[in-house]
């Protein structure tokens, strides 16, 4: 085989997983703001309406919770200046490209250490997987925590190298980088760690200089917001949190406990960080390189650890109140898979000889079954996202019975980009069923009724049935319809990942039977009597029916939440 002919080859094989990556999120991702992407409708509004240059400055940077986003809120501003209105699919998309910036610097590493093509293949598959799926489908979240990760490692990256255009690139990034996400602020002390053992001066000083002013930018007005819920978690607790973080890649290794294989995975991960660190520093006090580009990767890879432990103890310590479960969930897994990521570059580009092929041709085996291994475990918290995402918007639409948008003329009615959703087509049926109690296809929903647990506690209404085999994906499953004398509520039930790996590899049943949910009593909901009915979407098959089941509703929890945006 030519060359030409193996490299092209090799493209389309780093290819697959972009693309499946991207279709996933094509399928799922949906114009519909979740918690923080409320925030930039205000935004636009005020940057919109402000009077001078110095109102718009102060709408781009103000703080958002503990953070500046002043890079996700130019981005919406820009989607919102071309197309007439935010439309946060492409706010999504903004940061899934960003994710996307790790693999030419990857590329560069590996070329100039003269490894072969073939020796990126792993990352990849490694990189673009559902195990992201909380920052897929959530734009704010896709563009800060993709955003920061990959202009961290570019800012660390060109920090170092000699070439003077480079490192005034990386003070710009640096900047950008800040203003992306707090945990930006890392790379200030680690870029400075880096350019003082690179031993020049002038660059250290320049850096040093630029730091100060940055944290100046940062900290200007900055105000302490409202603390996360103290941790009551022992000393032991939060190390094991921290190791759990670590090795937060491996919840999709089809074991039982999945806490544990990240706790004892992180164990294993942490000790390989300890590794490249003091391995490198006695490398670079040394000073005995064969070319200058082998202390430019030793450097890299100490400053990408650095901010990936780092990173993990700001977690740990703000994050614990809210349970150790959280810190192996969906949006923090990125930098456990970073670690996988330089852990591998850090042991494949020494290797030398006829052993380098068959060594990443294992490693790329072992990346494409963490690849599958992930998207057949995240699918259903990505059908869920989406089922929870389309209820909310639904609920906070309909106010009343007419199932009729309010009329707003006003400007902020105006910012968000229309977008169809599956119950615009239900909103006949809801009408009908709401006044002879059954509409659309009544193939076995009474059976579906009867098989299915209804359950008011003081607290929340509990719905369960553990018959629905239904896998149907997307916008396709049951949805819980209460109407009172005022409005209608919808609400998801959700479903449970398949236990069985020989139906879920085999079949690709990706779902448990049946489906739950657990309505609490709190916003959107009033006090009142309702009716409760089921619907259930099969592609375009629909059905709707009540069947005397009612609750009551005394009291409504207030979970309103104090925020600074």
């Amino acid at each position: 085989m030519t060359k030409k002919a193996l490299t092209i080859i090799l493209s389309l094989i780093l290819l697959l997983p972009i693309l499946i990556y991207y279709t996933v999120w094509n399928y799922y991702a949906i114009n519909i703001p979740k918690w923080d992407d409320h925030a930039f409708k205000e935004f636009i509004e005020t940057y919109a309406k402000a009077a001078n240059w110095q109102d718009k400055l102060k709408a781009l940077f103000s703080q958002h919770n503990e953070h500046r986003i002043a890079t996700t809120r130019l981005i919406a501003w820009l989607d919102y200046s071309l197309f007439g209105h935010l439309n946060y699919r492409h706010l999504m998309m903004a940061g899934n490209i960003l994710l996307l910036g790790v693999i030419p610097l990857c590329y560069d590493i590996l070329k100039k250490n003269k490894k072969p093509l073939f020796a990126l293949v792993p990352i990849p598959f490694i990189w673009f997987t559902l195990a992201f799926w909380e920052n897929m489908y959530w734009g704010m979240a896709a563009v800060q925590n993709f955003g920061v990760v990959t202009l961290a490692l570019w800012t660390l990256y060109l920090c170092i190298k000699p070439q003077n255009a480079p490192f005034a690139v990386s003070l710009v990034l640096s900047l950008v980088t800040i203003l992306t996400s707090g945990n930006g602020l890392l790379v200030l002390p680690i870029g400075a760690v880096l350019l003082f053992l690179t031993k020049n001066r002038k660059r250290f000083a320049l850096w040093l200089v630029a730091s100060v002013a940055e944290i100046f930018i940062y900290f200007y007005w900055y105000i302490k917001p409202e603390s996360n819920p103290a941790s009551k978690a022992s000393f032991f607790q939060l190390v094991k949190g921290y190791m759990a973080f670590l090795g937060s890649f491996a919840e999709s290794i089809p074991v039982m406990d999945h806490f544990q294989a990240c706790f004892f995975l992180g164990i294993v991960l942490f000790l390989v960080a300890l590794s490249i660190m003091s391995a490198t520093l006695f490398r670079i006090a040394r000073n005995k390189y064969g070319n200058k580009f082998e202390r430019i990767t030793d450097l890299f890879c100490l400053g990408t650890v650095m901010f990936i432990l780092g990173t993990a103890l700001i977690v740990v310590y703000s994050r614990a109140g809210f349970g150790l479960d959280t810190l192996i969930t969906s949006r923090y897994k990125i930098y456990s898979v970073l670690l996988l990521i330089v852990a591998y570059l850090y042991i494949v580009i020494p290797i030398r000889g006829s052993f380098l092929s068959p060594y990443i041709t294992a490693i790329v085996f072992l990346a494409i079954t963490f690849n599958v291994f992930s998207y057949h475990y995240h699918l259903v918290d990505a059908y869920n996202l989406r089922k929870e995402l389309t209820s909310y918007q639904f609920n906070w639409t309909f106010t009343d019975k007419s199932l009729k948008q309010p009329a707003d003329t006003s400007f902020a009615a105006s910012i968000i980009e229309k977008t169809p959703v599956f119950y615009d087509k239900l909103l006949p049926l809801i009408s009908i069923a709401d006044r002879q109690s059954y509409s659309g296809s009544s193939r076995g929903m009474v059976e579906l009724f009867d098989r299915t647990a209804f359950k008011a506690d003081t607290g929340s209404f509990n719905v369960m049935n553990t018959a629905f085999t239904s896998q149907r994906l997307q916008d396709s499953g049951v949805y819980i319809l209460l109407s009172s004398k005022n409005r209608f509520y919808l609400f998801p039930a959700l479903r449970t990942r398949n236990k069985s790996r020989k139906e879920l590899f085999l079949k690709q049943y990706y779902f448990e039977s049946g489906f739950h949910s657990k309505i609490p009593y709190s916003d959107p909901l009033e006090k009142g009597t309702y009716n409760v009915a089921l619907i259930r979407l099969q592609g375009d098959d629909a059905g709707i029916l009540f069947k005397n089941q009612k609750i009551t509703i005394r009291q409504i929890k207030n979970n309103t939440v104090r925020v600074n945006w």
